[in-house]
């Protein structure tokens, strides 16, 4: 994001400011723990190709429904992202595949598999133009908690999204930023189990803070 600040003698210098900040969405998952979520970092490079991704899958309309083929999704892997997926507490869930999915109505959602029982992780989706909407305007830093599809930042202290997002910081033990997402764009196959391992590390969470 470019910045503006006014210098000495009304000379405007520009800067560049690279937001970077957390996100969390919920999991769904078979036991229907609601502490199931997977964590990956958000920054403007990150935001710009999610955008560039939504644009490969269009929307249907009468120039392409006739079509032989038409793009429906598009999913890129997403190595680096933290699922924690066996309860709260700070040690990651090894996945198999973890990955991000475009689809044509302009959505997104995560998804993997926990190697341990092969059962399918996936999250609720999110609109991307609003995530990135939000990205653009709220505070760098400042961790996005997304649960069934809504941005619980804004929600009421008292409704079912706060609660969520409030019993993972319960658990939080305060720690800084990591370093930001891979974000591997190579279309394919799951990940091979040695890279798996290699990319989703135990490691401990980091802190969740939010701007009310």
């Amino acid at each position: 994001m470019e910045k503006i600040a006014r210098t000495k003698g009304d000379s405007v210098a520009r800067y560049i400011v690279n937001l970077t900040r957390l996100v969390v969405m919920q999991v769904i998952s078979r036991s229907g723990d609601a502490a199931h979520h997977v964590e990956f970092t958000l920054d403007d490079a990150f935001a710009e190709r999610l955008n560039q991704l939504r644009s490969l899958v269009p929307p249907l309309n009468n120039l392409n429904r006739h079509r032989d083929l038409v793009i429906d999704k598009v999913r890129v892997r997403l190595p680096s992202a933290v699922w924690r997926c066996d309860g709260v507490g700070e040690t990651s869930t090894v996945v198999d595949g973890s990955s991000i999915v475009i689809a044509t109505e302009g959505f997104f959602n995560c998804g993997a598999k926990k190697r341990a029982t092969r059962e399918k992780l996936v999250t609720y989706t999110f609109p991307i133009q609003r995530l990135i909407e939000l990205h653009q305007t709220r505070p760098s830093g400042e961790t996005f908690f997304l649960r069934n599809g809504i941005f619980t930042n804004d929600e009421p202290p008292e409704s079912n999204a706060r609660r969520w997002s409030a019993m993972l910081h319960t658990a939080d033990p305060g720690r800084g930023f990591e370093t930001s997402t891979d974000f591997d764009t190579m279309p394919g196959a799951p990940l091979m189990p040695g890279e798996a391992a290699r990319t989703t590390p135990d490691r401990q969470r980091p802190a969740l803070p939010t701007f009310n």
